[in-house]
């Protein structure tokens, strides 16, 4: 017949159908199964901390109590126990911590839910997927760095204002997809935070005012310094990626780092361990930030640039930027120093050569005070 290889072939597809939807089933069932499995661990694990939480005080009634002890042996081992247990309840959290990251976020924050609305889950459940998330992160950084730093040399050389729309236009767009993912990783177990989180969402709006800023005088004056800085700044920028990158491997596999740690933009306590010549070169940039902050400063009282509010607002801005980068960096720096063995040796020193000064000095007080002949008492006269 002329249908036979028809009818064979759509037998076969129908067999092979059936297998299908059976294999969709059972996994929609399993799904179903983890789901349900994913609620059962989120409230035991609110119910686990609830009763750390309830250990806490009694760790501080324990030690109470310990304290008013007659007995020194007794209180010597209450204190023990509870030191012991402390370590022990130590150990439970960080793995509390592990199994919570292998759980959906119970949030995605904020920010993500302004963007993507609160009922998109963005977490990633393995390990595997989480590191390849944030090796597509690194390399996105590292990709359009080395784009930004082409585009600022093309529109030096070849100086028409839509290669600059174009470059500020990436920036803008470069950066808020920056703090998209990051906030992604940061759902997933990243540690950014603080003023390097806040960095990118100010640099936002840097190119995003370069971009509305009119062609003229002003502007012209002010184009050479911002394309010579944003080149400067993406060198850098390309050099901590290559080298951070490195640092963390190195550490991840020492056991000393965390398996999300990403690289920054800034300078963070972990690069003390062989990214120190890097911050010559952050420092350089930091401060050729403050020099375009002043030199915006200056032009608001010329006449090119008078009833331009973006002069202003970008010298306010890039002021702001540099001020924390540079304070961000120097509290880094100082915390680091205080816990270097020379440092506390010099404090030391310092104090112990200070407290002979002053006991030196009290007994050279008392001497002069015992040699001293007794004071003329006044003499009450009665006429």
């Amino acid at each position: 017949m002329a249908t036979e290889k028809i009818d064979e072939e759509w037998k076969n597809i129908q067999e092979d159908f059936q297998k299908l939807e059976k294999l969709h089933e059972e996994y929609i069932q399993k799904s179903r199964l983890v789901s349900k499995c994913q609620e059962t661990v989120g409230k035991a694990m609110k119910h686990h901390n609830y009763l750390l939480k309830n250990m806490k005080e009694a760790f501080k009634q324990t030690t109470l109590a310990a304290e008013k002890m007659t007995d020194e042996a007794e209180r010597e081992r209450v204190l023990e126990r509870v030191k012991k247990v402390k370590d022990d309840v130590a150990g439970v959290n960080l793995r509390m911590k592990d199994m919570q990251g292998e759980l959906p976020a119970q949030t995605n924050g904020f920010y993500l839910n302004l963007i993507l609305g609160s009922n998109l889950n963005v977490s990633l459940l393995t390990k595997s997927e989480k590191f390849k998330y944030k090796q597509e992160y690194e390399g996105f950084k590292w990709n359009i760095t080395i784009v930004i730093c082409v585009l600022a040399v093309v529109s030096w050389v070849w100086p028409f204002r839509v290669l600059d729309s174009i470059l500020c236009f990436l920036m803008v767009w470069y950066y808020c997809t920056l703090t998209i993912r990051e906030s992604v990783l940061r759902v997933n177990g990243s540690k950014i935070k603080g003023w390097w989180l806040s960095h990118h969402y100010l640099s936002c709006a840097v190119p995003g005012i370069v971009l509305t800023w009119k062609d003229g005088v002003c502007y012209q004056e002010f184009r050479p310094l911002f394309l010579v800085f944003v080149f400067y700044i993406s060198l850098v920028q390309l050099a901590q990626n290559q080298y951070q990158s490195g640092c963390l491997r190195r550490l991840h596999a020492l056991g000393q780092g965390h398996q999300m740690d990403i690289t920054v933009e800034g300078f963070t306590s972990w690069q003390f361990k062989g990214l120190t010549f890097l911050l010559p070169f952050l420092s350089v940039g930091y401060l050729f930030q403050l020099f375009l902050a002043f030199k915006l400063y200056g032009f608001t009282y010329t006449e090119t640039c008078d009833g331009l509010w973006q002069v202003w607002a970008l010298a306010a801005l890039l002021g702001l930027i540099a001020g924390g980068n540079i304070v961000t960096t120097s509290m880094v720096c100082l915390r680091k120093l205080k816990t270097t063995p020379s440092y506390t040796n010099i404090v030391a020193m310092t104090r112990k050569y200070s407290s002979r000064n002053k006991m030196s000095q009290s007994s050279e007080q008392d001497q002069k005070f015992r040699g001293a002949p007794p004071a003329p008492t006044s003499k009450l006269h009665i006429h």
